[in-house]
Order: structure tokens, then sequence, then C-alpha cells
């Protein structure tokens, strides 16, 4: 894909976890932007289609949480000073080296990590560092919906759910603000995708729809890609928790073309932080036994599964041995064992000659 002005551009998704990130991303690359070198695999059950994303970023992003005292699954806001401690300046450069690792000198790239919402302070200056010009886009889909998929694949309640999506969100948008960016709604790139490629290829500086593969994009979109759809319009603030309406309305409206006043994120923003003022201090430590315990859980379950691949080894060894021997070995068989017995058999006739 050509270069704006001679400037590399990177495309980031800036969205929270199950909200068509991974659609969003693939549809994307179908348009010309280049994807990481290596990709992590797609998973049964989970994202069937891909994720779009390096597994070495995934962990350098847990790495840079946890030495935050935080995890991806933390509903507390990022300590902003942290990004300009020392203790960032290691990860900004194996982040550099991963960056050119991944997408070497690829002109326009596209990179989804839901983690980088909260990240986006740690990327800026690296990506300034190697001349990339950042574009971002925001998806959004309905907290609910995204509470419901969260629910299914993590086991987490409502309200846990919808306030990971709340931290996200508003990170993604306070700290891309002043940068070239754009909002998808889900609904928006499930019905009309052009509309959404034609929107985020101006913030490139180019006509995407003209590049992109329609026909694979269209495949790709499938019906089955949604599995938490909410019937009905979006009616549904009363099953939500503090803030998240007002913050769900703003996306809607900034995703139809208009320009809502921020003040109400601010807002938002503002009275969460008083919440976590309060209680922060019993949230942390809730927050890393939750984080360990499933540090814990998944290292049983990478156990499982590689003790679950040795059984099948074992299996398919065992069946292999157990089937049955052709005719003709067999005869051959029966024929060698009948000599082994009448040597025995002589043998013990003729004795060793001790009593």
């Amino acid at each position: 894909m050509d270069q704006a002005d001679g400037l590399r551009q990177a495309i980031l998704v800036l969205g929270m976890h199950r909200s068509g990130t991974s659609a969003l991303t693939r549809v994307i690359s179908l348009c010309g932007a280049d994807l990481p070198a290596t990709l992590m695999p797609p998973a049964v059950g989970d994202n069937e289609t891909g994720f779009w994303e390096p597994q070495a970023l995934v962990d350098l992003h847990d790495e840079v949480l946890a030495a935050m005292g935080s995890s991806w699954r933390d509903v507390r806001g990022m300590p902003a000073d942290w990004f300009d401690s020392a203790a960032a300046v290691p990860f900004r450069e194996r982040l550099a080296a991963l960056l050119v690792a991944e997408y070497r000198d690829a002109a326009v790239f596209v990179v989804k990590d839901p983690r980088l919402c909260r990240l986006l302070p740690l990327w800026l200056p690296v990506l300034a560092g190697l001349g990339v010009v950042p574009r971002v886009v925001v998806p959004v889909r309905h907290p609910l919906e995204v509470a419901a998929s969260l629910h299914r694949r993590e086991g987490f309640d409502a309200g846990r759910a919808q306030a990971l999506w709340r931290s996200h969100v508003l990170a993604a948008e306070r700290e891309s603000r002043g940068l070239a960016r754009c909002f998808v709604t889900y609904d928006q790139l499930m019905t009309d995708w052009r509309a959404v490629v034609r929107r985020i290829g101006a913030l490139a500086g180019a006509d995407w729809l003209a590049r992109a593969e329609a026909d694979a994009i269209e495949a790709f979109l499938s019906a089955d890609l949604r599995h938490h759809a909410l019937g009905g319009a979006h009616g549904e603030a009363a099953a939500m928790i503090a803030g998240v309406a007002p913050v769900f309305d703003w996306l809607v409206a900034a995703a139809a073309g208009a320009e809502p006043d921020r003040a109400v994120l601010d807002r938002v923003a503002a009275e969460v932080a008083i919440g976590e003022a309060y209680f922060g201090p019993v949230i942390g430590p809730i927050e890393a036994a939750l984080a360990r315990q499933a540090g814990e859980l998944q290292h049983w379950i990478d156990a499982a599964v590689e003790r679950y691949a040795v059984i099948e080894d074992l299996r398919r060894e065992i069946d292999r041995l157990a089937a049955p021997v052709p005719a003709a070995p067999r005869a051959r068989w029966k024929r060698w064992v009948g000599a082994l017995r009448r040597r025995e058999s002589a043998a013990g006739g003729r004795g060793d000659g001790e009593g």
C-alpha cells in the first residue's frame, strides 16, 4: 500500500475485548494494510476466524501490565505517571524491536490487541522514533453484548465486564485525542463494511474501497461472527452500571459522524477516579489474587493439554500394535513360534547333566 506524503502509517485498532477488533483488523488487512509476520493461531470456540495479532505482542503487553501491578482483567485505570518512568524505558525498546521484526518496512500496517487501549502512551513515542504516523480506529460494540461474550469466555459477571469495557473505551478515547481517528460500531461493520472502509481509508489518505478484496471481505463477514446480539434498539440502560450508558451513547454518536461533547466522558472518568480512590486499596489485592489464580489455571490447562497430547500418541501406538497382522506374515509367525517351541522342548528333554 502507498505511503501518504511519504510517511509510514500504523492503523491502531483501539477496541475493548470482544468488540469486533479481530473482524475489523481482518477487513483492514484485506484493504492492503500489512499484518504482522507471525499471527496467533485461531482458537476453536473463541476466535475461529483468527485473532490477527502476534503472540509476542500480547505477551509483551501482559508484561507491561504486570510491571504496573495490573493485568488485562483489572478494572482500574492505569497509573499515568508510569509511562514516563524509568521502568517503561526497556519496554519501549523491546516494543520497537518487536515492531521492526513483525512489520519490517511496511508502508501501512495494522496493529490490534485490546490491551493497546490502555497502553497507547507506551506506543506513541515508539512509533515516532520509527518514523511511523499513528491512525486510530476505535471499534464500538454494545457493552451488554461484550459482557455476554466475556461471561461465556471468562466467566465474568455483568458488572465486572461492563467496568472493564468502561475502563478500556475511556482510555482509548482520552489517549487518542489529537490523533487522526474514527469510531466504528460493530453494527456498521457488519451491515455496511464499504462505508467503514471509506472512512478508514480517508484517515490514511487513500481510496481503500478501490483496492479492497471485496469477495474475501464478504466471505469473512458472515452472520455467525456475532454470537451475542441484543434484540431491539439500544435501550438497556437499566441493566448497565454507572457511567456505561452515557459513554456508549457518546461513542455511537461519534461513530455516526457527530462531534459529541467530550466533557461527558471526562465527567464519567472523574467519577470513576473518585470511586477508585475510595475502593482501590480493596480492589488491588483482589485483582492481584485473580491474576495469580488465572496464571495457575492457565498452567494446569497447559499441562493438561500436554498430557492429553502424550496420551493420544500412546493411544495411536497401541492401535498400531494391536492392528490385525496380515495373513501371510501371520502364517510365518506361527511357523517361527512352532519351531522355537520344538527347540525348547528338545532342549528340555536333554537336560544339562545337573540334578
